[in-house]
């Protein structure tokens, strides 16, 4: 529990951090970046429910139902991260071509994603595999065409003052390092399999932390930066 709330914490700092950041810069596209932190804190908040169905009574219903586990509200959130990530950086592309690409492979993987939520059974019991691989894949591909045209152009003189990078880095970083566990959720138990447990609280907390941290020295190191990385267009 006490990693958790450190984990948290660290969410919130992340989410205060750019708000501070899109009011230093008036960076429009960080504006997307603020509000899927804000969701992401709120999902957190809500996901504490499961630890204290045995203390509220409002909260005894859901024992032995599939809404005893928080599986369900996290491959949401998981779908839903996936969805911005490839749009954040899907913002940054000048070619109309590239962003045709993800915006056709976009579309599929939602669809797709969905589809194996409801037919698989896995929606209540574990982290959707499907999400996570094809979700995974399709954002260091996103990433990839954003460091292709960051290499074709002046900005990768100053790639170390705009805030993409950051968050570049650290999706790159957290991603690789957590799909593999999430694919193998379904073992994700305490009294079942705790050397698994322990390895996962470990690679998760070590993550988080080096991606929250990032996001953070990004926002800061940004916002001092007079001379921000804006686009054209929102799409």
């Amino acid at each position: 529990m006490e990693t958790r709330l450190f984990f948290n914490l660290l969410e919130l700092i992340a989410f205060l951090s750019s708000i501070y950041y899109y009011r230093k810069s008036n960076d429009k596209f960080s504006l997307i970046l603020v509000c899927y932190l804000a969701f992401t804190v709120f999902v957190e908040i809500i996901g504490w429910y499961n630890y204290f169905i045995n203390d509220f009574s409002f909260l005894n219903s859901l024992k032995g139902t599939v809404f005893e586990q928080n599986y369900w509200l996290y491959n949401i959130q998981l779908l839903i991260s996936m969805i911005f990530y490839v749009t954040y950086f899907k913002l940054y592309l000048k070619s109309k071509n590239l962003k045709r690409v993800l915006n056709v492979l976009l579309v599929l993987f939602v669809l797709t994603s969905v589809l194996y939520l409801v037919f698989s059974g896995i929606y209540f019991v574990a982290f959707s595999p499907f999400t996570v691989i094809v979700g995974t894949l399709l954002i260091f591909l996103s990433i990839f065409f954003y460091y292709l045209e960051l290499l074709n152009s002046n900005e990768i003189l100053r790639v170390h003052k705009t805030l993409p990078f950051y968050v570049s880095v650290a999706a790159l970083i957290f991603h690789l390092c957590t799909t593999p566990l999430f694919i193998y959720s379904t073992y994700f138990s305490e009294s079942h399999n705790p050397e698994f447990f322990n390895l996962y609280i470990q690679v998760i907390f070590s993550c988080n932390f080096i991606m929250y941290s990032l996001y953070i020295i990004g926002f800061f190191i940004c916002a001092r930066n007079k001379n921000h990385y804006y686009g054209k267009k929102l799409y």
